[in-house]
Order: structure tokens, then sequence, then C-alpha cells
């Protein structure tokens, strides 16, 4: 891939996208290109059975959109919203499991790029995450007016946009937002670890198992349980869930093919 703000590698059945765009990530044109090239690499590639994004711009993992973009905002600026949807979409409907590796400030499109993703490690210490929007007089528009009050609940997720807070991680972790706080020194490796575990499971039936929670989630309980029986009666007969039953009944760890 020729990507120019991102770097991608893979290690381990794990891919492995890191945010390179200084000072502070701020996400733009040349980033949501990028990640529209990872995306599609993404769908196409069996090899990859698990996804982390991390960031090597220090103290942040990304601020955001890029404000001197906004200053000069245009038509073509505006006409791009419903296309990064799009691309968050589909970012957040891969078939594999994924995770943001949080090491510095999460702000903003920031905080919006980490909520695509199933699971949120974040460093110890004094980074900050949230949406703070509103204290520009704006408000998020890469879903995070959607994505966020699922996680820790409408209430909570109606004070952190209103006033626009920046919390810390202790508190995102007590919230719900986050998964887990690393210390700096460890946050990479453990977060690398988890990924490469969860690589290893039956990576076909976490895909479906996120299809019906999204699916539940944006459509309702009676759409997610019809997408949970149609993904029963195509997970039953898989080769994955074969191996399972037929590993747990021979007292051995399952190998699993893994995807769909």
């Amino acid at each position: 891939m020729d990507l120019s703000v991102m770097k991608f590698k893979m290690k381990d059945n794990v891919a492995i996208i890191t945010l390179c765009n200084p000072p502070v990530n701020g996400l733009d044109i040349p980033c949501f290109n990028d990640l529209r090239a990872i995306v599609d690499h993404l769908n196409n590639n069996p090899e990859a059975r698990s996804a982390m994004i991390t960031s090597d711009c220090p103290g942040f993992f990304s601020a955001g959109e890029d404000l001197n973009s906004i200053k000069d905002i245009n038509e073509d600026l505006v006409k791009r919203q419903p296309e990064v949807h799009q691309l968050f979409d589909e970012f957040e409907s891969l078939p594999i499991p994924t995770l943001a590796s949080i090491n510095g400030h999460c702000l903003g499109g920031g905080l919006e790029l980490a909520l695509l993703c199933d699971f949120r490690f974040m460093v110890s210490g004094e980074s900050r995450i949230g949406l703070p929007e509103a204290r520009l007089g704006m408000i998020p528009a890469f879903g995070g007016t959607q994505r966020l009050w699922p996680l820790v609940g409408k209430g909570k997720a109606v004070e952190l946009m209103y006033k626009g807070l920046q919390i810390q991680p202790e508190e995102s972790l007590e919230i719900g937002l986050i998964n887990r706080v690393v210390d700096a020194d460890k946050l990479f490796e453990e977060s690398f670890d988890y990924c490469a575990r969860l690589a290893q499971q039956a990576t076909g039936a976490i895909a479906r198992i996120k299809q019906c929670l999204n699916n539940g989630i944006r459509k309702g309980f009676e759409t997610g349980m019809e997408m949970e029986r149609n993904a029963f009666l195509e997970n039953i007969f898989s080769d994955d869930a074969k191996e399972g039953v037929n590993a747990f009944l021979e007292g051995r760890k399952p190998i699993y093919k893994g995807r769909l």
C-alpha cells in the first residue's frame, strides 16, 4: 500500500496500524485516504485475523480533525463528511476483532476513531480523552454522538459532550469508555499480545457476534435477534464450529482457520 500519514505491517496475523501525522495526528484528507486503503486491504486479506491501531506521535493518539482545514471550511470539505461516515462504518464492521492502543491524548475525531474499535486500552498518567467539540461551538461529526452513549450510557454521554469534558484514563475506565489502563512502557506489548490471542480464536464466530451486536445497537432488538438467528445457521455448520466441538471432546486445543 502507498500510505502517506499511516504505517501498516503484519505480525503473527495481527495488523498493526500506526498513525504518524505529527505533531498531534490530526485527522485530515491524507489520513482518510490512508485509512480507506487499509480498510480495503483488511477486508481482502485473510492473513489478518485481528488489528490494532496506535500512534508514533509522542503524547498523542489523535487530537482529532485538523482545525486548520475547518478554519477555511468550504463545500468540498462538507461534502466529504458522508464519505468519512461510510469509511468509519466500514472500519467498525471489519470481520476481525480490533483494538485501539491509546498512547496519548485522544480527543474529538481521535476518540471517534477509537470508538470504532472493539477494545480500547489507554496509557496511564495525564493523557485525556473526550469529545470537546462543543467548547468550539461545534458538534462531534464522525459518529461520536451515536457511538459514545451505548458504551457509557446516555446520561454520561450527554455530560461529556455538552460540557466538552476531557477526562483521565481512570475515570474513562470506570465509566466503561475504555477497557484497560496500562503503564506506558507496557501498553504496546500488552495491546499486541491481546490482539495476538484474539487472532488465534474462532474469528469467523467473532465476526458474526460483532455483526449481531452492531446491528442490534443500530437497528433495534428485533433486527439484532433476526441477525443472530441467521448468523447461528451460518456458523453452526462452519469448519471452526466443528473444530471447536471436536477439540473439546478430544481434550485438545482447537486450531481455528478463522475469518468467514
